[in-house]
């Protein structure tokens, strides 16, 4: 793990226990960082605030003798990864070894390096950036409830995801709704389309585990996603192998 920067000390654990009663219903993780942070969207330079602003190249040209500036053709955007967490993610950080004081913690993506295999995270409340493996970090995504037999009332319910309970293999999920947290197993949580998700525990072709892939749509009928891998690869795998 790698630190940048060192305005940090905020960015502490904090319980979600408090969301019941005082959040009115409301997204916890939405109003994460309406306090502090850096919201989506603002890690860089607006558009346009690189170099010289929209419209001004060559606008000089009527009051210099024609002596324009060069404007240069516009770049092509990036290609989608279909393997990355967007930008602008809200993740918490977990499982870190050399600094579990870390763990829990909360920030947003800021960008994937393919050179090293990590992502760039902003913490909450500061300036300070970690590189992260992404085994490391928890997506705090919406889904919506399937399929529970025990407690039906909760299905077609849409919550968040908090936490993750490696021991017993289930999401905390709180439901806006209900104004509170239930435990929940990846086959019954269905998450949104173009969530970024980890393929695991697929028997039939193991060489897929541990691979990214962007869920493209969930089949009902089935309980499947299906996923995109790359630009010419998609695959239908079922919904408790696509782990955040």
């Amino acid at each position: 793990i790698t630190f940048s920067s060192s305005m940090g000390g905020a960015g502490g654990q904090t319980s979600f226990r408090s969301f019941g009663g005082g959040a009115g219903g409301v997204d916890p993780i939405s109003m994460m960082f309406s306090g502090g942070g850096m919201p989506a969207g603002m890690s860089g330079m607006p558009p346009g605030m690189g170099g010289m602003p929209p419209g001004m190249g060559g606008g000089f040209g009527g009051n210099m003798g024609g002596m324009g500036f060069p404007t240069g053709s516009a770049k092509p955007p990036p290609p989608q990864q279909y393997d990355a967490i967007p930008s602008g993610t809200v993740v918490s950080l977990k499982g870190l070894v050399n600094a579990p004081e870390r763990n829990g913690d909360r920030g947003i993506v800021r960008q994937y390096i393919p050179q090293s295999g990590r992502y760039v995270v902003v913490l909450e409340d500061s300036d300070e950036t970690m590189s992260v493996k992404p085994q490391n970090l928890l997506q705090h995504v919406h889904v919506r409830i399937h399929d529970i037999v025990s407690q039906p009332e909760l299905n077609g319910k849409t919550g968040t995801i908090i936490t993750w309970n490696p021991s017993k293999e289930r999401y905390s999920v709180y439901v806006m709704a209900l104004k509170k947290v239930v435990s929940l197993k990846p086959g019954n949580v269905v998450l949104d389309k173009g969530t970024v998700a980890q393929l695991t525990g697929i028997s039939s072709r193991p060489e897929l585990n541990g691979k990214w892939g962007t869920i493209k749509e969930w089949i009902r009928e089935s309980n499947k996603y299906e996923v995109q891998l790359s630009p010419q690869h998609v695959i239908r795998v079922k919904v408790e192998s696509m782990k955040v």
